[in-house]
């Protein structure tokens, strides 16, 4: 540490856009554990871990910092989730983050609103879904009405399918009950800027119960298929 940095050494894996050609040099904050630390979550530190690091000369340097594999996530495109591998050259350099030991609160601090982010993303997709659906059901005609038997009636849209709309109805409900949990999420996260004391520390208690949940939430919608 005299040197002012810390080396890190590890490996992290389904990091998202965690190596690409879209930027000059790409950023990590990592958490990880100074030798001696402290045992369990009171233990992890915060680091900035560059792919590349400024070298004496003002030039970007290496960073020892490589990815070992790249993997597929379900219905993630567009954005490559990788491995990294830390230090297998002894050579990747990492800078504390405030203080040794709040690596988690700090975190913290940062993925509550991402999580809101990735929460609204999912939801805006899983609404087009859902007017996609709808917009199909009145448009593809199959089958007949329970209860009708005559074979020369001209088939009706399968929106009038019962158990098409109960799919219907799922999807919206989904999409609607997102919504209103991010928006209250963002209440909260502005709640917790104008406040102080008990005030803000409860708004912050809250929207560590509910962002994972906001987060994951449209996912559900990967349960529904019309066809």
């Amino acid at each position: 540490m005299a040197e002012g940095y810390y080396r890190v050494k590890g490996q992290k894996i389904f990091i998202s856009a965690g190596d690409h050609d879209g930027v000059d040099n790409v950023v990590h904050l990592m958490l990880a554990k100074i030798t001696g630390a402290p045992v369990g979550v009171k233990g992890i530190s915060l680091f900035v871990v560059p792919k590349k690091r400024i070298d004496t000369d003002g030039h970007l340097a290496a960073n020892d910092v490589v990815a070992s594999g790249v993997y597929h996530k379900l219905g993630y495109r567009g954005c490559p989730l990788v491995q990294l591998s830390l230090d297998d050259k002894n050579d990747c350099r990492g800078w504390l983050v405030g203080e040794p030991h709040s690596g988690l609160k700090y975190m913290f601090q940062m993925m509550n609103e991402a999580r809101i982010g990735v929460g609204l993303g999912a939801t805006a997709i899983a609404t087009a879904a859902y007017y996609a659906s709808l917009e199909y059901t009145k448009s593809r005609c199959q089958g007949r009405k329970l209860g009708q038997k005559d074979p020369n009636l001209p088939p009706v849209p399968i929106i009038e399918h019962a158990d098409v709309k109960r799919m219907l109805l799922f999807q919206r409900a989904v999409v609607e009950g997102a919504l209103s949990l991010l928006m209250q999420c963002s209440k909260y996260v502005d709640l917790q800027k104008i406040t102080a004391g008990e005030e803000k520390e409860k708004f912050n208690l809250l929207l560590e119960i509910l962002t994972p949940i906001a987060k994951s939430y449209p996912s559900e919608m990967g349960n529904i298929s019309i066809s």
